[in-house]
């Protein structure tokens, strides 16, 4: 019992920092953004992105509690890849930003779209059914993320290609659309973080 005890304190523990993390980033990033330095705060918005993604599919159990690979339950594994379509023999893609958005998308349009008589996942249906993600918006939001994504990495990779006045153009609009999309997909994440302190999925079958 000690142990038990022991272990889900430090889970909580872990969630609280990453939350507090959070937010100190946020504060980093205005700081960033109002003082012209935009490459740190695409940085800083990309960590963001990184983050509130992996907690995501942290509060709906896909992943175990450090958050780097899908949870170890077979049966468990087994509804998952019914909800992503995924064969017996495909790999989850949950270590890499595109492949959390693709997985994010593919569950919510799923709870959206799909019956389904299994225990685990009638139970993710119900975490899902939140108006912070249940909406057009979220989908939206996860699309925009791949693009800004995609701008980003170009940007950055053209660093010494382009001329930097032609590149500033850019860099500021980039900015605040990122900003605008973590608050999007924080919002989701905070409305799995409430539901899930009240009737936890992780709890109900016992997930690592």
């Amino acid at each position: 019992m000690g142990t038990e005890s022991t272990t889900t304190n430090k889970t909580v523990q872990g969630n609280a920092d990453k939350y507090d993390a959070f937010k100190v980033l946020i504060a980093r990033y205005k700081k960033a953004n109002q003082q012209g330095f935009f490459f740190e705060a695409l940085w800083i918005l990309y960590s963001m992105f990184e983050d509130r993604t992996s907690a995501f599919l942290y509060y709906i159990g896909f992943v175990t509690e450090d958050r780097k690979k899908a949870v170890g339950d077979k049966s468990i594994q087994q509804s998952i890849r019914g909800v992503l379509k995924l064969g017996e023999k495909a790999n989850f893609d949950f270590g890499t930003l595109y492949g959390k958005t693709t997985t994010i998308k593919k569950v919510t349009t799923w709870a959206q779209n799909t019956p389904s008589n299994d225990e685990y996942q009638k139970e993710l249906k119900i975490l899902l059914n939140r108006k912070a993600i249940n909406s057009p918006e979220f989908l939206t939001c996860l699309d925009g993320i791949d693009y800004w994504r995609d701008k980003r990495n170009g940007l950055t990779h053209a660093l010494f290609s382009i001329k930097s006045y032609e590149m500033a153009k850019e860099l500021k609009p980039l900015s605040e659309q990122g900003y605008q999309l973590a608050r999007t997909l924080d919002n989701a994440v905070n409305a799995l973080r409430k539901r899930d302190q009240q009737n936890s999925i992780r709890e109900k079958f016992k997930l690592k």
